[in-house]
Parts: C-alpha cells; structure tokens; sequence
C-alpha cells in the first residue's frame, strides 16, 4: 500500500448518525428516492439530503455502488447549495445567524459530497490502492468529484470571509497526491455540474493560486474575477520539487493548510511557480491607464481589472514592502471606529459634519474638554460607538486585530478604520488605517488585517469644481502625510472618478494648531490627482501648478481643428 493511498484513505470524518434509518445505496432506488423529494419545502428537502449523505458515508459499499449512488444523489444537492447560497448572496456583513446557518450548510454539502467521491476512489482501488483493470474511467471521475467539491467548498469560506472547516485542505492536497501517483492528474473528465471537462491538476493550481492571492481580502465581486483570473493561469504555473530562485509558496505535503511560506521544522518537496501570473500582475499594473489595466494570461480578450486591485495582488504575492516587515506578537487594546464619517466625527471633536463646516466658515475655535471626551461630549456619539480591539501582532506596516463582537463591526475589505492608543477619558491621537483583509471567526469574533496608512489625520472638507464652474456640495474628507513619504499633503475622500485633474477647495478647521498654519481660511488647489482609488475611497495628491496648466491648454482645441474662428 502506497503512503498517497493510505493517505487518502485516512482522515475522513466519522458519520452524525443524522441518518434516519437504513438508506438505500443502490442506484436504481436512489433515482426514485431524489424523484420523490418534498422539492416544494426547500429546508425538508435538505435535511433529507443531509441525512442520506450521512447515512452513505456510514454504509460498507464496494466503490462501483458507491459512485453510482453519488452521481445520482448529486445533482439534487447542488440545488440545494443553490438555494441555499440564495438566501445570504449579497447580504450585508456579518451574516445574521440564520443565513450564516445558510453559508454554513452549503460548504458542509460540498464537503459531505467529496468526502464520499473520495470513499468511492478509495473502495474501488481497494485493497492495496491499484485501479482494476477497466476502473481508470471511474477512479478519475471520483477523484475529480472530490477535488471538485474540496476546492468549492473553500470558496464559500472565503465568499462569507470565514475559515474553511477542518479537513478541507488536507482532503483536497490528499486527492491530487494520489491523483498524481496513478497519473490521473491530466486527465480530462466531464462535469454537468461545473459545466466543462476538468482535469484534477488544473483545478488544483487553480485553488492554491486563489488562496495566494488571499481572497479575503477582496470583495465578493472581485473574488469571482479571481477565480476567472487564477483559472487562465492555472495552465501555466507549475507545481515544483525544487524552490525557484524567486519568492515561491510552499504548497504543504499533508497539512491541513493552504499554500504559504511553510510552516518551522517542516520538510518541504513542494512549490508554487506563480512567476507567469506575478510578472503578469506587475506587467498590468506598468501598462494601466485611468485606474484600470488587464491581464492577459495568453492570446484572446484580457481581464479587465482595477489599478488598485493589482495593487493588492502584488501586496498578496509577498512582494510589496508591507509583508516584508517583521511583525512582532502582542496583546494591548486600541480604540477603533469604522468607516470616513465616523473618524471624521471624532476628528472634527466630536461635531457632525454640517457643525464642522459652519463653524469652519465662522472661523470658529472649536475645543473638546477631557470631560467631554470621557462623556462623550454629543448626543451623536452614541450613533458613532468607539470599539475596542486587541492586537494579535503588529509591524511597521500595520496590525492584524479582532473584535469580540463581530455583529457590532460593520467592516469590510477596503473600510477605513480610525485607531488611537489613548484611553477614553484622554484627548485622542487617532491614526488612519485600512482593512485589508477580514475573517469571522467561530466564537463570534471578527479577525482583520488593518494596513496603516497614516499616524496622524486632520478633518477637512472638501468641494470639487466641476467642468463648468459648478461646485458640488462639500463632502467629508481627511488631510493625511504622503503616502511615499515626501513632503506634500494627500486628502482620503469618497471615491472619484480617474482621470483629468480634479480642482477643490479644502476646507480646514479653525484651530490655530491645524498643518501648516492654515486655519482660518479655504485653500484652493489648482489640481488633485487620483492616487489611488480603493473601491469606496480615493486618495488625492495636489498636482503642481505647471502640470494642471499643462493639462488644460491640451483639452483645448487647437486653431483649424474645427474650432470657430
């Protein structure tokens, strides 16, 4: 028996006993069986579904009946993971407890469903782990089904921005081994339910690209373009005995783990060759124009992708300055608040944005007392809570910090985040982060990444001129150091638009203290540059006065192009 057999034959879970009697495997009477399911009450029909699956994982079968059973059970589970993924698409963060149950027992389907694909490869290679003669077809079949069902089940973790349940990782790294000891890795095999042929190698380096590329820290939608993405380069990232001279992730022998930089005392025989699709990345991100680019895996249409989305892609790889500091273990509480109003809030001394600006316009010298601080100082601060964290370790470039209650956080990937060391009854310092990653953890708790993108911010606010001398209302902003380190200025806003240079007028509290002595007046630059454009914010730079000049003598039409003399 081959370690890659005995491997799979382990590790499987024991069945609930949900089964309600005795359910029978044979194909012909599971056909009739998933013809008479109550389909009309969606949660009836699933909890006879979870209890059949149970009640086969606990059956001794040989291999042939099991797949059959499998293949005609199937179909009816992945409509109900279709229902099932109905009820929490597009909800809110976090899930409220009944479609968090939703999420829940849709990757526990797909789990029970490559958990018995796998049983069913293991009884048909029984008793030494050979395929019979003639069984090859059926071998691959089972083994793509498991693998299939493995890598969709991690894609409901991420898509809820959960950690995937135990076992899913190791099933999944376990299926390929032996997939590739009997050489059945590159085997096409055809799949109603994916909708195309799959080869097990394939949709493997698929998975561990998309977990590269830490899907948690992206939004829903962009994770759909992700597993696009890492599906056009599947083909050409190789899996290695040797490291590459290049910064490569270990791919684990046996553990229950995704790819990464290998766990201390750990043998390594395995890496990621993602050079084609990091070259790719920081190829798209020299080439884009107005905040977009494409990647182009080969010849055809590329994958029409944000500037700022490549950005985190190349951060995921390990190759942006933010992985490379050393991060230090730690245990101390911040204060937090969620999202540009409410630090503006707090900012601006706990006055509401219309406040903020009409005492700015009266040049008004706005004071918070410590008392005020302690007591919050405004009826409005309880509609802007402040939370408290715990950081679990932290660097230069940030914290990776939790919540106990993740139902109070309304965060999500992109959110910025206001942090300050002081205790409620001090004046607060408060820093400007972003959430760069999240994940709700089993206890109730919410886990998160937080890059820190400035030590000290300033509550301004900001009026855009329009093209023809309009000016939009005033909008929240924060006045922020510069992001390369120099010395100039940079503003975070609500999103906007890529493109021409933007002119605004910014509007600065009156206390004497603010940056550069500009208190008591509205500044007006003659252009802002879009810097970065992070989903819901932008993050603006002044442009000098030559370039915007520049600029608007260009969008002039120049004599005898058709202009009127």
């Amino acid at each position: 028996m081959s370690q890659a057999y005995r491997l799979l034959r382990e590790g499987m879970p024991d069945p609930q006993g949900r089964g309600a009697g005795h359910f029978h495997a044979e194909a012909r009477k599971v056909k009739s069986w998933v013809a008479a399911l109550p389909r009309a009450n969606a949660q009836a029909a699933q909890q006879e579904l979870e209890q059949a699956l149970d009640s086969l994982s606990g059956q001794r079968l040989d291999g042939g009946s099991r797949l059959a059973a499998m293949e005609e059970i199937r179909g009816a589970v992945v409509e109900s993971i279709g229902l099932l993924q109905q009820q929490y698409a597009g909800s809110a963060l976090p899930l409220p407890a009944p479609k968090a149950q939703a999420a829940y027992q849709a990757e526990a389907f797909h789990l029970a469903l490559a958990h018995g694909y796998r049983k069913a490869a293991v009884e048909l290679c029984a008793p030494a782990g050979n395929i019979p003669m003639l069984r090859g077809g059926a071998v691959g079949q089972a083994l793509e089904r498991a693998a299939f069902h493995y890598s969709r089940a991690l894609s409901v973790a991420w898509r809820v921005y959960r950690a995937p349940h135990v076992g899913t990782w190791q099933g999944l790294h376990r299926v390929h081994s032996f997939a590739v000891e009997q050489k059945l890795e590159n085997k096409a095999v055809e799949d109603k339910v994916a909708g195309t042929s799959i080869e097990i190698r394939a949709l493997y380096v698929q998975t561990l690209l998309m977990a590269v590329t830490n899907p948690l820290a992206f939004s829903q939608s962009e994770q759909d373009s992700l597993w696009q993405i890492a599906r056009s380069y599947a083909p050409r990232c190789a899996l290695l005995k040797q490291a590459p001279e290049e910064n490569a992730p270990v791919v684990p022998e046996d553990a229950d783990r995704g790819p990464g930089p290998g766990a201390a005392g750990e043998s390594h025989s395995q890496w990621l060759d993602m050079r084609p699709f990091s070259q790719e990345v920081d190829s798209a991100i020299a080439r884009q124009q107005d905040g977009f680019s494409e990647l182009v895996p080969a010849r055809g249409v590329g994958i029409r992708v944000s500037a700022e989305m490549l950005v985190r892609l190349k951060r995921a790889f390990g190759l942006a300055a933010a992985r490379s500091h050393k991060r230090l273990t730690a245990g101390h509480e911040l204060r937090t608040v969620i999202g540009l109003s409410s630090l503006h809030f707090h900012l601006a001394g706990l006055r509401d944005f219309d406040t903020f600006m009409r005492q700015s316009a009266q040049h008004v010298v706005h004071t918070v007392t410590r008392a005020e601080w302690a007591s919050g100082g405004s009826t409005d601060l309880a509609r802007v809570p402040v939370y408290s964290a715990t950081v679990r370790d932290q660097s230069l470039g940030g914290y990776r910090m939790s919540w106990d209650n993740a139902e109070q956080i309304r965060a999500r990937v992109g959110e910025l985040v206001g942090i300050t060391l002081a205790e409620g009854d001090e004046d607060p310092e408060w820093m400007l982060g972003v959430v760069r990653w999240l994940r709700y953890e089993a206890n109730g708790g919410l886990s998160a990444g937080v890059e820190l993108m400035s030590r000290n911010a300033v509550a301004v606010g900001l009026r855009i001129h329009e093209r023809d001398g309009s000016i939009r209302p005033a909008m929240r902003g924060l006045e922020i150091d510069s992001l390369d380190g120099g010395d100039e200025r940079c503003f975070v806003a609500a999103s906007l638009p890529n493109g021409e240079p933007l002119q605004l007028d910014v509007v600065r509290d009156g206390d004497p203290y603010a940056y550069e002595a500009k208190s008591l007046k509205q500044d007006l630059l003659a252009g802002v540059d879009v810097l970065m454009n992070a989903g819901d914010y932008s993050v603006l730079r002044p442009l000098r006065q030559d370039l915007v000049m520049a600029s608007e003598a260009a969008s002039e039409p120049a004599p005898g192009n058709g202009a009127l003399a």
